[in-house]
């Protein structure tokens, strides 16, 4: 097996030593000095050496997750058992303990839906054909999906968010109806920084959202818009990430109160409908954009038929712990998802998505700063538990990261911190870091004090308009309170990254890769993990938000429990 094929080579027996050489070497020091009540103090400065043998050990990592023996490393396929056995095996290999009772596994009950590739959408009178010019999915647990002349209504971009008075379903009814929406959210087309967010997308652009506001409005079918500007990547990623095989959580109605079509419009698509409909689409984008925008019907009606294969099976989260000496239940968490697109046959080809960059990368870096802390922690044991995990079903919507977040191992109050890897810099080490979402948490304070100590800079996201913020697995677990900070360098350092291997078979594993980014970003996030590990320091959201509301409603239950205990 691969697993032990890589034990032998990288000699596990020994590997202590070889992570022993991961030395880290003080750079600055500040005091620190906090409470659970009050507010986080700074973190020291302490950078991570990461040296020849620590990158070797990366690429060993890398290079195995992304071959093509592990098929992309799809949930539910040959491909998750060599990467789980994979994951378990390092992890005992380390000394390291299960998260999960006695097991380094959680079951992800998920169905694997896989719709009917012939499908044809009626809009008016045009016939489109699935792929090329829509995508149609759905969640639900049916063998058949029926759309029959269902009225079609612009919806604006489909949004109810009172906080910034706007709601484009006011005053509408679309129960069983169709809805056309806009992807991103109206400040992001106006520019305007007044306008929700201005340029940043906030979480009522993304996708899942639209979905989900449209479910609790009634309507059977939802098609978003497709603008590669807006959406933050081209049809490419739509049709390869909607039309195979895709995963789901199962609620216990069968997520029949999810709608009924989850779909997606080519924008040269939706330009016909809307002129055949009378309509000007860039006027009413236009329109849509701004405040008091009322949905407007197109008078076409859509009809849709496909049939789904479903099976039932249990996906797998992996995660291991390094117990505190003196707060063991209190969790520092490093993350990233394991899974990728698996493989799909095409023009009589199978085509395997490796996930490269995205995620073998993370995933090696988790398991490479794993053997590193390790070997720290026997000169000097760690205060906090540390917990290092690999999620499934991140690509298919964070269904893994959801999972563990509303079944978690201990209470999400007792989590420090979640930290995520979801693409590495791969490339050359530059001079800053990246940094997504700005003033959500004081986790960005740490992450400035611990760049500054490398002589690095924090950049804010340069695409703020794709939300990535709200598209890994760290906001599941922000969803429930936990002060949660994203690493990522998704093509950041490679123009062509985007456009030409991302979600696309090209994302494979280069010895070519020169790793200075791994070898700054692993430090720097070893150095994260070490403070928050021996601190009392707990991160605190700074902006109003849900994040924020549900942190407090859960350490107050915390403390009122521990009060009566």
């Amino acid at each position: 097996m691969i697993i032990q094929q890589f034990i032998q080579k990288v000699a596990f027996s020994s590997l202590m030593a070889i992570c022993t050489s991961l030395s880290f070497s003080v750079l600055a020091n500040a005091e620190i000095a906090a409470s659970k009540s009050g507010d986080p103090a700074q973190t020291i400065g302490i950078t991570a050496s990461i040296t020849d043998a620590d990158l070797d050990l990366y690429r060993t990592h890398v290079s195995t997750l992304a071959s093509d023996k592990f098929e992309g490393r799809g949930p539910l396929s040959a491909g998750e058992t060599l990467t789980v056995n994979y994951l378990v095996e390092a992890y005992k290999a380390l000394g390291l303990k299960p998260a999960f009772g006695d097991s380094y596994t959680q079951p992800v009950p998920l169905a694997k839906i896989t719709p009917s590739s012939d499908m044809a959408l009626t809009l008016g009178q045009h016939t489109f054909a699935g792929g090329s010019a829509f995508t149609a999915r759905t969640q639900r647990i049916v063998k058949d999906i029926t759309l029959k002349n269902s009225d079609v209504i612009f919806v604006g971009y489909g949004i109810n968010a009172p906080e910034y008075n706007w709601n484009d379903y006011a005053g509408l009814d679309v129960k069983g109806k169709t809805v056309v929406m806009l992807v991103n959210d109206p400040g992001f087309a106006s520019k305007d920084p007044d306008l929700f967010q201005g340029n940043a997308m906030t979480y009522y652009g993304r996708w899942t959202y639209k979905y989900e506001e449209a479910a609790r409005q009634g309507a059977e079918a939802v098609f978003i818009v497709h603008e590669t500007m807006p959406a933050g990547y081209g049809w490419g990623v739509v049709e390869n990430s909607n039309s195979n095989t895709k995963f789901t959580l199962v609620d216990n109605n069968k997520n029949l109160s999810q709608v009924g079509v989850m779909g997606w419009l080519h924008l040269n698509t939706a330009r016909t409908v809307f002129e055949q409909a009378g309509l000007d689409y860039a006027t009413l984008k236009e329109q849509a954009s701004a405040p008091g925008f009322k949905a407007i019907p197109m008078n076409v009606k859509a009809s849709l038929t496909f049939s789904n294969t479903i099976t039932h099976a249990q996906s797998q989260n992996v995660a291991a712990i390094l117990p505190g000496a003196s707060a063991p239940d209190e969790w520092v968490m490093l993350h990233a998802h394991w899974d990728h697109l698996g493989k799909s046959e095409k023009n009589g080809k199978t085509v395997i998505y490796n996930g490269a960059v995205d995620n073998a990368s993370g995933v090696a870096g988790v398991l490479t700063l794993a053997n590193s802390l390790v070997a720290k922690s026997k000169q000097t044991p760690f205060e906090r538990t540390l917990m290092f995990s690999a999620f499934t079903a991140e690509e298919t919507g964070l269904l893994g990261a959801e999972h563990f977040a509303k079944n978690p191992p201990i209470p999400t109050a007792k989590m420090v911190a979640f930290l995520n890897i979801d693409g590495m810099n791969v490339n050359n080490a530059v001079d800053y870091i990246l940094q997504y979402g700005e003033g959500y948490s004081s986790l960005e304070d740490d992450l400035r004090t611990g760049a500054a100590a490398q002589g690095r800079s924090v950049k804010l996201d340069p695409r703020p308009q794709n939300g990535l913020f709200f598209r890994s697995d760290h906001f599941a677990l922000a969803r429930q309170g936990v002060p949660s900070l994203l690493f990522m360098s998704l093509g950041d350092t490679d123009p062509n990254f985007i456009a030409k291997r991302y979600h696309k078979a090209d994302d494979d594993y280069l010895p070519s890769w020169s790793l200075g980014g791994v070898q700054q970003d692993l430090a720097l996030i070893g150095t994260m993990m070490s403070d928050l590990a021996n601190s009392q320091q707990w991160p605190v959201w700074k902006r109003d938000s849900d994040f924020k509301k549900k942190r407090e409603l859960d350490t107050a239950a915390a403390n009122a429990s521990d009060a009566v205990q």
